[in-house]
């Protein structure tokens, strides 16, 4: 018995299934090894971020790689208090909440009409819907602020919150109109069946099935607003108006840089996206998967 057992594990089949199960493993560990090496390249810069934080400005100088020899945590309370951060933190989420009430607004009816029902010229205006997103922001910042001059709309949240949302309506198009599309279409039938209108069909039913692309588009959203500057230097220049990333540039000017406050600031800044898209990430992944998977 023992004999026949060892050939049948020496048999030319076992050693296909051997060297492909040593492949797989083979596989497994290259793609640890860069997943860990891509983590190490997003911490460490954070992590070298938060020590210059709190160093003196004099161990920053002297010590600029290393971990700080003396503490300071009362860069956070000077960056905190000595710029305005707080004002500044105001306007970047109520820029970015507007922007992502606007955006959700006009994207979801949009892209609702695309998925569900079809008519003439249809797949164009798909199209020219989501055209938009070969053009970057910055690419237009000479129209932008001509435009806003002629509005005579500086020093304007409101308007600025418009042109970032007119700038995200094309990708959040692309994702929501993917995730509708996947939708089953028999429960629309049977909606309408039990005499559901076009209207209660699509609050009842498909915002709430939406709910992971709406997700993934608000998150996209706040990390294109909370972090963007030449739009908003262009537009804001007044001191009560401006944004955060604006406002952290107050701690380098002609006379005076205090990178250890900067760095705090910093710190300060990044947190709240951090944590935002920590709390959505499964949203997002999901949202992102299902746009990938339409048609």
């Amino acid at each position: 018995m023992l004999d026949r057992k060892k050939d049948r594990d020496t048999t030319p089949e076992a050693e296909p299934n051997a060297q492909l199960m040593i492949g797989k493993r083979s596989t497994k560990t290259w793609i640890y090894i860069s997943l860990i090496l891509f983590a190490l390249l997003v911490f460490l810069p954070l992590l070298w971020l938060l020590f210059s934080s709190l160093k003196s400005q004099a161990d920053l100088t002297m010590n600029t790689w290393g971990p700080p020899k003396v503490w300071v945590w009362s860069n956070y309370i000077k960056a905190w208090k000595g710029s305005k951060i707080d004002r500044y933190m105001l306007n970047s989420i109520y820029v970015t909440a507007l922007t992502i009430i606007i955006t959700i607004v006009t994207c979801t009816p949009f892209s609702f009409v695309l998925a569900r029902f079809q008519f003439r010229f249809k797949r164009l205006l798909y199209f020219v819907a989501i055209a938009g997103m070969m053009i970057p922001i910055h690419s237009a910042v000479i129209p932008l602020y001509m435009m806003v001059g002629n509005l005579g709309q500086y020093n304007n949240l409101s308007m600025l919150a418009l042109i970032y949302a007119a700038f995200r309506i094309p990708v959040s198009i692309f994702i929501l109109e993917g995730f509708m599309s996947g939708i089953p279409r028999e429960l629309e039938e049977c909606a309408f069946i039990d005499g559901c209108s076009t209207r209660k069909l699509f609050m009842k039913i498909i915002v709430p099935l939406s709910r992971d692309g709406i997700v993934t588009i608000s998150v996209l959203a706040v990390l294109a607003c909370w972090n963007e500057l030449l739009v908003a230097m262009l537009i804001l220049s007044k001191p009560e108006c401006k944004t955060l990333p604006i406002g952290l540039m107050g701690f380098i000017t002609e006379y005076n840089s205090e990178y250890t406050q900067l760095a705090a600031g910093i710190m300060i800044a990044i947190i709240p996206s951090i944590l935002f898209y920590i709390f959505a990430q499964e949203k997002i992944e999901k949202g992102m998967i299902a746009g990938s998977l339409k048609g």
